[in-house]
Parts: structure tokens; sequence; C-alpha cells
């Protein structure tokens, strides 16, 4: 049964930055330093997975962001074709010190991540309003790590 949205924006996937060619230049030094100094322990299968996993991730951050639906309806929020119902999300956070706004949403799942959606071309306190009437509004903070990666340029 469909649901008649409640709020609907677009926003990109991540935030990105543009790679210079000395980002390239630092994380492959980096990728084979630690690769040779674990293939000199004899760590081989150590060494493979640092340069798959740096692989990986430059691949990764090297690709500009998707732009996605969001949408908000009385069902749960969607996010493209994923849709997270009310029932298993556990509450959510606007925080208001960020430059770019967001929000951070605790999922009841155990195995799931704190859900980062982007908010663009609507008013931060008109989503948190909507929210409020189905989900708890509990302070929660990123990641160091995504902080130290955002910096990092990944």
């Amino acid at each position: 049964m469909a649901s008649e949205p409640l709020i609907i924006w677009t926003a990109p996937t991540h935030i990105y930055t543009e790679k210079k060619p000395d980002w390239y230049w630092a994380v492959g030094l980096i990728t084979l330093a630690l690769a040779a100094v674990s293939f000199m322990f004899g760590e081989i299968i150590t060494g493979i997975f640092i340069v798959v996993a740096a692989t990986a991730l430059v691949v990764h951050a090297s690709r500009p962001p998707h732009i996605v639906r969001h949408e908000i309806n009385d069902r749960g929020i969607m996010s493209d074709s994923t849709l997270y119902p009310f029932l298993t999300l556990e509450s959510f956070w606007i925080p208001h010190e960020v430059a770019i706004p967001r929000i951070l949403i605790k999922s009841r799942k155990t195995f799931m991540p704190l859900i980062v959606m982007y908010i663009d071309e609507v008013d931060p306190e008109e989503v948190r309003a909507v929210l409020l009437k189905y989900i708890a509004e509990t302070e929660h903070r990123e990641p160091l790590l995504k902080h130290v990666l955002e910096w990092l340029g990944f």
C-alpha cells in the first residue's frame, strides 16, 4: 500500500572533495610501505589485503556522490528505494554544529550502523518536526573514524 509523502528532498550520498594527484601519490606510497613491511615479516596475506583494501578505498573515494531522493511518510524513511520503517528505528538527531545539515538515525537492529542522510533543499527544522511525530529525538554523534576519513579525503 502506497503512503503519502510528508516531506521529500534530494541530497548527495556523501561529501565529495576533489582529489589532487598528490593525494593519490600519498595513498599509494603509504599503501606500498605498509604492504612491504607486511611482506618483510612474512605476512603475505596481510600485504595483499592492504593493497586490495587501499585500491577499493581509492576507487570509492574517487567517485562523485549520487543524488538520492529522500522521503518521510507515515511508514518510515525512504532513501531511494530503501525503506527504513519507524518500527525499526530507535531515535534521530539533527546536529546543529555541522556545516552541511544531516540526520543521524539510530536503528534498533544490532548490526546496522548509524544511518546518515544529508538534508538539502528543505529546512532541517521542518524535517525534525515531522520525525518527532514518529520517533524519539536523542543526541547522537558521528563516529570519530568518519571524521578522520573525511579529513583525509575519503
